[in-house]
């Protein structure tokens, strides 16, 4: 699948992070997807210091089913792998937690589809002023299904 047909997604840190812990939930096959390259993952500069900030925080790598080094190489594949964004404008601040900012800022200057998160509530109305989608994990690989 060429980069023009595969949906453009941000993935919300929690997305990650549920993924890195779990091997049998939704954001860990969506990972998977992203890894096989059926998914354009958007990724800003700051999005992704983020990632590494959380992912290798002592309380995340205790409970992640890999090791820092793992996480490390999965960190580096999504970075090599993903589209990288210009330092467009900033549309901050957009939400009241600056993380969701992050995220937002993300998937504006990346014209993304989607984002999925887990925290549908304070993302959404934002992004749809932005006509960008938001929806959990389950949500996203249930919509690529009924796509294909």
């Amino acid at each position: 699948m060429d980069s023009e047909e595969r949906p453009r997604i941000v993935l919300d840190t929690s997305v990650l992070i549920a993924a890195l812990r779990s091997e049998s939930g939704a954001a860990a096959r969506l990972l998977e997807r992203i890894l096989n390259f059926e998914v354009l993952l958007m990724l800003s500069y700051a999005l992704h210091c983020e990632y590494r900030d959380v992912a290798f925080r002592e309380k995340q790598l205790l409970s992640s089913r890999f090791s820092a080094e793992e996480v490390d190489t999965i960190l580096t594949q999504l970075e090599e792998l993903a589209q990288p964004l210009p330092h467009d404008e900033s549309h901050r601040p957009l939400s009241i937690d600056p993380n969701d900012d992050l995220v937002l800022e993300a998937a504006i200057n990346g014209e993304a589809d989607v984002i999925v998160t887990h925290n549908i509530r304070h993302l959404r109305e934002v992004a749809l002023r932005f006509k960008i989608e938001v929806k959990t994990p389950a949500e996203f690989l249930y919509s690529m299904r009924e796509a294909d």
